[in-house]
């Protein structure tokens, strides 16, 4: 199986259009999909909430549309998780898609989510449409949950290493509050 595609900057945006066009944005505490519950920072956003994909920001991302005008980006850092459902993928599957782009493994862990849920961390660095970026994904094949975590880059920026770092504390914060319910049967 091949794993969920990384967003590139541009395909990102394209999303929070396609989100502007669907309905309000959502600033939660806590958000269950599937089979976890994800308890949210103050002022973080769920933009996407489908069936197979759940996405969430520290800014409002989402409805970009006010007044019938398209609203401009918002201001300062920006960055998002994304939670796939991802059938048989496995952590194999996402080092070989990191060296297929060209990225640099900085890390792989073995770790345990909510006590009994366990997990393969990676943390790599990759061209992202000309700008670097450090990104984060976390394979639960138990779960068949793929979550990808990011900085949302303005075209140009070069600071997304930096501000990945600025934020993986609350990436792993996020992780280590999900409550993982039983595997959801398909």
């Amino acid at each position: 199986m091949r794993p969920f595609r990384l967003p590139s900057i541009g395909v990102v945006l394209v999303a929070v259009l396609i989100a502007a066009a669907c309905g309000g944005a959502n600033q939660p505490s806590s958000v269950t999909w599937r089979n976890v519950t994800l308890h949210l920072p103050d002022g973080w956003y769920v933009f996407e909430n489908e069936d197979t994909r759940l996405s969430i920001s520290n800014a409002d991302i989402g409805p970009a549309l006010v007044d019938g005008q398209t609203r401009p980006r918002p201001e300062g850092d920006i960055v998002a998780m994304f939670l796939t459902y991802e059938p048989r993928t496995i952590p194999d599957d996402w080092r070989a898609h990191v060296a297929d782009l060209g990225g640099t493994m900085e890390s792989d862990d073995q770790i345990m989510l909510s006590d009994d849920v366990p997990a393969t961390r990676m943390v790599f660095t990759r061209d992202n449409v000309g700008a670097t970026t450090r990104e984060m994904v976390v394979v639960i094949p138990s779960r068949a949950i793929v979550m990808l975590a990011q900085p949302v880059p303005d075209p140009g920026d070069t600071d997304a290493p930096e501000l990945f770092l600025e934020y993986i504390e609350t990436f792993l914060d996020i992780l280590d509050a999900a409550e993982f319910g039983a595997p959801v049967l398909d």
